[in-house]
Parts: C-alpha cells; sequence; structure tokens
C-alpha cells in the first residue's frame, strides 16, 4: 500500500512538472526575436497592396505570396503572375529583399512590377499577431498574413 501511494504521489510530480515545462516552452516561443520569427519557411499572402485589397490593386488573377526563410537567408513566392526568388537579410525591424529574381510569363493588367519595386526597397517591418506589415517611411505598402 505505501508502495502504491509512492508511485502515485511520483506520477502526479512527473506529470506536474512536465506541464510546467511545456509553459515554459511555450513562454520562450513568444520572446524569440522577432527576426527568429522567419527561421521556417512561413508563406504570407498579401491582403493589402499600396492601401488597396489585392482584387481591386490589379491582383484578380493570383493573389502574391512572399515566403520568408531566414535560416538560409532566401525569400521567394508568386508576384501575382511569375514566381520568384532571391536573398532576404532581417536586422532589427529593417526587412531588405536583395538579387530578386523571377520567371516572366506575360499577366495582363497584374502590376508586378509596382510588386518588385516596393519589396526591394530597404523596409521596416512589423509582425503582430500573423499580420506581416512592409513599411517605407512610415506608409503601409503591404500587409501580408500568415498562410494556415
Amino acid at each position: 500500500m505505501k508502495r502504491l501511494f509512492i508511485a502515485i504521489v511520483g506520477l502526479g510530480f512527473m506529470i506536474s512538472c512536465k506541464t510546467t515545462q511545456n509553459a515554459s516552452t511555450a513562454q520562450v516561443k513568444e520572446q524569440k526575436p522577432i527576426e527568429e520569427q522567419f527561421v521556417e519557411a512561413n508563406i504570407w499572402k498579401l491582403t493589402s497592396f499600396d492601401g488597396q485589397l489585392p482584387d481591386a490593386a490589379g491582383f484578380s488573377q493570383k493573389t502574391p505570396q512572399l515566403v520568408i526563410n531566414m535560416a538560409e537567408n532566401k525569400a521567394g513566392g508568386n508576384s501575382g503572375c511569375n514566381s520568384f526568388g532571391g536573398e532576404v537579410v532581417v536586422e532589427g525591424n529593417t526587412i531588405t529583399f536583395d538579387k530578386i529574381f523571377s520567371t516572366k510569363m506575360y499577366c495582363d493588367g497584374v502590376p508586378e512590377i509596382e510588386f518588385f519595386q516596393m519589396l526591394q526597397q530597404q523596409l521596416n517591418f512589423k509582425l503582430d499577431n500573423n499580420e506581416l506589415q512592409l513599411i517605407k517611411d512610415g506608409k503601409v505598402l503591404m500587409e501580408f498574413k500568415l498562410k494556415e
């Protein structure tokens, strides 16, 4: 009987330690530096382009997507017409996309040139609640939502 009591108390103690460890791990994930939140290749779907919804801005064929993988310093995605890739550097709240290359399909009416021009500037970014804003001189140029 005494052994059973000790076994039950020990099991309860181990379960409570595991729960505490999981809670601590969750807190650590929330406290990571912002550039570390791009470690995995995340897919971000465009929700706003120069203050307009994607369809209104001319992305009626396909909604642009952005993939950021800081583990490899790579970025890529789709511009609403063509696939693209390149390099990315994140320092503090600044993000820079560099050496961007893309496929060359023709898509009528898609503001692809403007998309790439905005993307290739040194931008500030804000990441909050699975939403990514790319900002230049205090103006939000593009907004993305993490694709689930």
